[in-house]
């Protein structure tokens, strides 16, 4: 009998402080869901200091996420590039891009727009018109829609970005 009820006593210790440990993990490793984001950024090379960035909400109504468009210049100091780069409140200018989950960035990505690959067209580019970047780790998934892309030639086969226009959306994986 004196068994018994140490077992009984056991379990009723155990079995809540368990279940207790378990909901503030999961609490603790839990997502931050965002507002749905729906933006349209800009870039042109006749005003290149304006750079584009916009804070991406979570549902409780803070900034869970800045997301900006940011130059990659060549020697020539021509914009080569543009990168979408999606970055946490606060964090410093040179913090990775979440976009990459890798940090290992090498070549094109679906968030990177090289004028050399937009060159021949923007349906001809590696990732074409419409581009799509799960984020699994966090949940989300952002989607590009290239509206406008202009390039000019600097030397010979090798572009700078005049004009880039994307339609973009961010939202919840699974909404």
């Amino acid at each position: 009998m004196i068994l018994n009820d140490r077992l009984w006593g056991y379990l009723l210790f155990i079995v809540p402080l368990t279940a207790f440990s378990l909901l503030c993990s999961a609490n603790a490793t839990a997502r931050p869901r965002i507002v749905p984001l729906r933006a349209t950024a800009t870039f042109s090379s006749q005003a290149p200091e304006r750079r584009w960035s916009v804070p991406i909400k979570s549902t409780d109504g803070s900034t869970a996420y800045v997301l900006s468009l940011e130059p990659d210049f060549d020697v020539g100091h021509h914009i080569v590039t543009l990168e979408l780069v999606l970055r946490r409140p606060g964090d410093k200018t040179d913090a990775a891009n979440i976009l990459d989950p890798t940090g290992k960035r090498h070549g094109l990505q679906a968030y990177g727009f090289a004028a050399d690959d937009l060159a021949q067209g923007v349906h001809k580019s590696a990732f074409g018109g419409e581009r799509t970047v799960p984020l699994n780790n966090l949940g989300l998934v952002a989607r590009i829609n290239i509206s406008k892309a202009m390039v000019s030639p600097i030397s010979s086969g090798n572009y700078q970005l005049d004009e880039l226009e994307l339609q973009i959306e961010v939202d919840n994986l699974n909404p």
